[in-house]
């Protein structure tokens, strides 16, 4: 098998878990946001402190304004993100967030310098409709938590043009502990200012597989891109809204409606003219990147 197979095989897989973890957070009942991300960013933090420690990576960091804006942006991304999925249908909160991909070429253009392309404008207008579609202003009182996964994609778009910034000077294992430190740190004194639960055994039970899921999904994105490029391979991540689609059926009975299921297919289809645009004149071989969500 190639390794290019691989790395789809591979990415599909990680997009069946992040699917699974974003069931994991709709699933876990009477827990606060906050709660649910300290234990999701807690699990990542203590693995990456393993191994920058092992491997003796200097965690100062170069450029520390990228490095806390991506863990900023991030931490605020997550949270809109987790409230989201808490109240909405998970099918279209998932949709909805992955239109970040998109915003990304803007910001990327504005802050970054980096050319737009014609193919970016045709996706994101792709994104746009797609988007509207799953809202639908007017046709019906708006899900406000739609609303807020649209913002949990602005934010993410933000976080990923810090990260582009990040990824010139730092090593990628240091950018995932500054991210999971930020996170962690920063749910601590909200999750004592809005009233610490304490879980019950099986919600700690839950809270405890929601770490270990998302750790999972760390290491499977990870040697997905060891095989092959981002721009190679990143298409088959959307695979998760067909995933979170499923498990939303089977789990909650939600039934995604022709709204939602044709603005989907526009999102995805947004995804595939990126897909291609970045592909049509990418050389074979280059050194690889790793995604450090």
């Amino acid at each position: 098998m190639s390794n290019k197979k691989k790395a789809a095989l591979l990415m599909v897989a990680a997009a069946f878990v992040y699917a699974l973890l974003s069931a994991t957070v709709k699933w876990i009942q009477g827990i606060p946001v906050f709660e649910k991300m300290f234990f999701r960013t807690f699990f990542g933090l203590v693995f990456v402190s393993i191994i920058v420690v092992k491997d003796r990576i200097p965690v100062k960091g170069t450029n520390r304004f990228a490095l806390i804006g991506r863990g900023v942006t991030g931490f605020i991304s997550t949270f809109l993100y987790y409230m989201a999925l808490s109240y909405a249908p998970i099918a279209e909160t998932v949709t909805l967030s992955n239109t970040y991909p998109f915003l990304l070429a803007i910001f990327c253009w504005i802050f970054l310098g980096e050319k737009i392309k014609p193919f970016h404008i045709a996706a994101l207008a792709l994104s746009f409709i797609g988007a509207v579609l799953i809202i639908r202003p007017g046709f019906s009182d708006i899900n406000f938590y739609y609303i807020i996964a649209v913002l949990s994609s602005v934010f993410m778009a933000v976080t990923y043009t810090f990260l582009r910034k990040a990824r010139e000077t730092e090593n990628s294992q240091v950018i995932v502990l500054w991210y999971s430190a930020i996170c962690t740190v920063g749910c601590i004194p909200v999750m004592f200012m809005e009233k610490l639960v304490i879980p019950t055994p099986f919600q700690f039970i839950q809270l405890i597989s929601l770490g270990i899921i998302a750790t999972v999904y760390q290491l499977m994105m990870s040697q997905a891109y060891k095989y092959a490029q981002a721009t190679e391979v990143s298409i088959y991540s959307y695979t998760t809204i067909i995933f979170s689609a499923v498990l939303g059926i089977i789990i909650w009975s939600e039934i995604p409606g022709v709204f939602t299921v044709i603005g989907a297919i526009l999102i995805v289809s947004g995804a595939y003219v990126i897909f291609r645009g970045q592909n049509s004149k990418e050389p074979p071989s280059q050194s690889q990147n790793q995604k450090t969500q």
